[in-house]
């Protein structure tokens, strides 16, 4: 039995490494049925994960169809993404990060949305942001210690680049949205926020490490 792959982003052949089975007949009223806990390997990518199927035979004995169902740990499908393996990122923000990805994997789109505010907030703790400049209602330029200040502030100290920080304003509203006036937005709005953020952490995190450690090589060899 195939089974959707998060690593390979589709369904896939899978061996299974380990099952347990557990069996209930009722004679007296006709029910048997089975339930099998499978450890199992994606025979494309080597991806361990694990499965649940599950088979009514006391309903398949009476109809030629499979009634077998799988349910995937951790849950995945068409719609799911993978959670990247940050090695640069500071471990609170990693934590949040993957949290906020199970949210989106189980369709909490409220969690998921306020996850995703959570990580820019988290974010500007780490770079020490605490306030930035905004145009107020009027026009004015202001002072705010909120989150769209601190976005600003990131942009001010170079970590984000004018055009990124308008970017994550975006995210801001997405999340005001779902914080303040419990609207959920939809999985694509969702998912494409998700692709915003994973690109920030690589802006900040994950190519400024790679910058320096390009940079130490240049350095060692002028040496």
């Amino acid at each position: 039995m195939k089974s959707y792959c998060s690593t390979c982003s589709r369904p896939t052949n899978q061996k299974v490494l380990k099952q347990e089975e557990i069996k209930v007949h009722e004679e007296e009223i006709g029910w048997w049925d089975e339930t099998t806990f499978q450890i199992i390997q994606c025979m494309g990518c080597d991806t361990i994960s694990f499965r649940k199927l599950y088979n009514d035979i006391s309903y398949q004995r009476y109809n030629d169809d499979d009634t077998t169902t799988q349910e995937l740990f951790p849950n995945r499908g068409i719609h799911s993404r993978p959670t990247k393996a940050y090695r640069n990122l500071p471990i609170d923000i990693k934590k949040i990060y993957q949290e906020t990805i199970d949210a989106y994997n189980n369709q909490l789109t409220l969690l998921t949305s306020v996850g995703i505010r959570a990580i820019l907030e988290a974010i500007c703790i780490d770079k020490a942001i605490t306030e930035g400049n905004i145009k107020n209602s009027k026009g004015k330029i202001v002072i705010s210690k909120n989150l769209d200040g601190k976005i600003s502030g990131l942009s001010t100290k170079g970590h984000l680049t004018s055009d990124n920080a308008e970017i994550l304003h975006e995210l801001r509203f997405l999340g005001n949205k779902a914080v303040h006036e419990l609207s959920a937005p939809s999985i694509e709005e969702l998912n494409i926020a998700i692709g915003i953020i994973e690109l920030v952490i690589d802006s900040i995190y994950d190519v400024k490490h790679k910058a320096q450690i390009l940079a130490k090589k240049r350095l060692s060899k002028t040496n």
